[in-house]
């Protein structure tokens, strides 16, 4: 079962939604904080796994800002993170970015 009482069995109409609890609306919080830590994958797992309590309107406005906050927080950190990876690798010559690497350009590894 998933965070809304959801059943993989049972075919059609076994998706039965149960209303949240304080420990769902603790599990967010803490998930949404948990994110700023740079580990972004934590607001897309709050997402992901509360998102049918919003669809349904299951879920109180404290709760739904921080499911609605993980995925807008997950989206911007990922953004930033192609931006700078897109950057890096255009600048991989430059002097500021060997200091990023284990290997300079061009090395070679030897077989021991």
């Amino acid at each position: 079962q998933g965070c809304c009482g959801a059943s993989a069995r049972g075919g059609k109409g076994a998706m039965q939604r149960r209303r949240p609890t304080e420990q769902d609306l603790e599990t967010t919080k803490i998930l949404f904080f948990a994110g700023f830590a740079f580990l972004p994958w934590l607001w897309l797992i709050n997402f992901v796994q509360y998102r049918p309590l919003l669809r349904e309107n299951h879920a109180s406005e404290e709760m739904k800002f921080y499911i609605q906050s993980s995925l807008i927080g997950f989206i911007a950190f990922m953004i930033l993170w192609g931006i700078w990876l897109a950057v890096f690798y255009s600048n991989l010559g430059a002097s500021w970015t060997q200091s990023f690497l284990l290997f300079e350009k061009g090395d070679t590894l030897q077989a021991a």
